[in-house]
């Protein structure tokens, strides 16, 4: 990578539902995980696992089966190893059937910003870094990013936006940047309040676009396909429409 002197805008992106999907190889592989690790998956059923972190979802899970706090921590590390086993083997069994999906615009997206000298591009997820090296792998999305925080640096997803930013700062260089994060979920906006980002969220996930804009995203895509207008969004600061609070809507819906 070339010594990069300073750059504008830290653009942050999230994982599962914003750039690819792997038909549920995560979850199936936490399961996996938890049942050789603790000798239960808990309330798994029905569990809403989207916008949440690997130690948190495992933490959850674990509490609803009756396991006490320290318990659960105390075999927390032990788990890693065995999930990223799983999750190796069943990415390789989605990839094999064709399962696995990077969601539209986003190979064109990724590959314009990463051109640019003038953006910083980074993860922010609240996947482990290895588990989501390995998802990117098995999609074929190369890693072009420069930067990023992950489920293996804090519990907290406000937390982990912070470390991404901090990280994303130390390879910008010196000067004022803007931070952008992409993402998803309700809980993708709440990380760029925490951490006073742009919010652009993306309707390609669990959430609908009324969703997202209700959760006060910035800005709300369809989808990546419109390369340039997703371009403007990301690298030309913006204020809600005439300070109305309304959210721009990008793309077709519906």
């Amino acid at each position: 990578m070339e010594y990069r002197t300073a750059a504008d805008t830290l653009v942050l992106f999230d994982l599962d539902g914003t750039l690819l999907l792997t038909d549920g190889a995560g979850r199936v592989a936490i399961r996996q995980a938890l049942e050789a690790v603790y000798g239960t998956s808990g309330a798994m059923e029905g569990y809403n696992f989207h916008g949440k972190t690997d130690p948190q979802i495992i933490m959850e899970l674990m509490s609803s089966a009756g396991l006490e706090e320290g318990e659960i921590r105390a075999r927390l590390p032990g788990i890693w190893p065995v999930y990223l086993e799983f999750l190796e083997r069943e990415l390789e069994v989605r990839r094999a059937e064709g399962r696995i999906t990077v969601l539209p615009g986003v190979a064109e997206l990724v590959s314009a910003l990463e051109r640019r000298a003038d953006v910083v591009l980074g993860l922010l997820t609240g996947n482990i870094e290895e588990g989501a090296k390995l998802k990117l792998q098995a999609a074929d999305v190369p890693w072009p990013f420069e930067t990023g925080a992950f489920g293996s640096d804090s519990e907290r997803r406000s937390e982990i936006a912070r470390i991404a930013v901090e990280r994303g700062r130390s390879v910008a260089g010196d000067g004022p940047i803007s931070i952008v994060v992409l993402g998803d979920t309700p809980e993708d906006i709440a990380c760029a309040r925490a951490v006073e980002a742009r919010a652009l969220a993306v309707a390609t996930g669990r959430h609908g676009v009324g969703e997202l804009e209700e959760a006060g995203a910035d800005a709300v895509f369809a989808d990546f396909r419109d390369t340039e207008s997703v371009l403007d969004c990301i690298l030309s600061p913006f204020e809600k429409a005439d300070g109305s609070g309304d959210t721009t809507v990008i793309g077709e819906i519906g």
